[in-house]
């Protein structure tokens, strides 16, 4: 099979559950393809979801403790922030904000949070700076 389908139906799968990640198992459920004609088309599953534009898993998967507390938050292990929006990041910020009274931590964003304290991290710098944006409705 060519290369080009085969990162173009990766892509499509790792948008529809917002995630820069992709297992094996998310793939076949989600997938028009088999992970079998993906290993042989790029030779592993690795080197496939890196040229497909996506962060390879650990080896392993992800440790058991933060699969229980991504179940806790009704979310899967590969539901990252792909597709969504500052303003969903942000809405989720404020709404934790005004559960505790006050801005979360890292720590209270991690545990509470919808999405992780990195998808603030990579988008503002910190979980303050987001705040500060969330507050102010504004970017400087």
């Amino acid at each position: 099979m060519e290369k080009e389908p085969v990162v173009a139906e990766l892509q499509r799968v790792a948008a529809s559950i917002r995630s820069r990640t992709l297992s094996r198992s998310t793939f076949d459920k989600h997938g028009t393809i088999s992970t079998a004609v993906v290993e042989a088309t790029f030779g592993s599953w690795n080197e496939a979801i890196v040229a497909a534009g996506l962060v390879p898993l650990p080896q392993g998967g992800l440790p058991k403790a933060e699969e229980r507390r991504l179940e806790r938050l009704g979310r899967t292990a590969t539901s990252h922030t792909i597709g969504v929006s500052d303003d969903e990041l942000l809405a989720d910020l404020l709404r934790l904000a005004a559960e505790l009274g006050r801005r979360p931590s890292g720590n209270q964003v991690a545990a509470k949070g919808k999405f992780s304290r990195d998808a603030y991290q990579k988008r503002w710098g910190s979980i303050e700076a987001a705040y500060v944006v969330a507050t102010r409705g504004s970017v400087k």
